[in-house]
């Protein structure tokens, strides 16, 4: 049996509600995180999130944010968790489409246009990555992922399952 240190957290939440008055949404956030920061009103909030690992190692009360010590964290166990699964079937996307375990944009791009929506296996988290699916000169499916983190599974596209991540 082996001994391991883990640092276990959970997001405490604190709120702070402004008025600010601005000519579009961007500019309203801006203002309203600019507010929120310098007014000392901010509240706790009664509940937190999840519990979730920040860093791990091996031995009994050792370190666990010593670089040469610290295990990698399986995504699952961490603040953001899992990354959602893109299933795109059929013989050519966007044929059939499917996510589970989170929410992704999803853009279609070939020489006729470019389609993007949004697609979500509930509670979305926030990772929130967009998918970018290309047919590649040879045919076979060129993915992009941005903004985040995504499983991509490609089946039946000409008769070849591909994977990327």
């Amino acid at each position: 049996m082996t001994w391991f240190t883990v640092q276990a957290a959970y997001a405490g939440y604190f709120a702070n509600t402004v008025s600010v008055e601005a000519d579009t949404i961007e500019e309203a956030l801006e203002k309203a995180i600019e507010a929120a920061n310098q007014d000392p009103n901010w509240k706790g909030l009664d509940h937190c999130g999840p519990s979730f690992v920040d860093a791990c190692c091996i031995g009994r009360d050792a370190d666990p944010w010593d670089r040469d010590a610290s295990l990698p964290v399986p995504a699952r166990f961490t603040e953001k968790g899992e990354p959602p699964l893109v299933t795109l079937s059929g013989t050519r996307p966007p044929g059939g489409l499917e996510v589970t375990g989170g929410t992704v944009r999803i853009r279609f791009e070939d020489g006729a246009g470019t389609v993007t929506t949004e697609v979500s296996d509930p509670p979305p988290p926030a990772n929130k990555p967009v998918v970018i699916v290309r047919r590649r000169p040879d045919g076979a499916p060129d993915i992009e992922v941005r903004g985040g983190k995504a499983l991509v599974r490609v089946e039946g596209w000409e008769g070849r399952d591909h994977a990327q991540a």
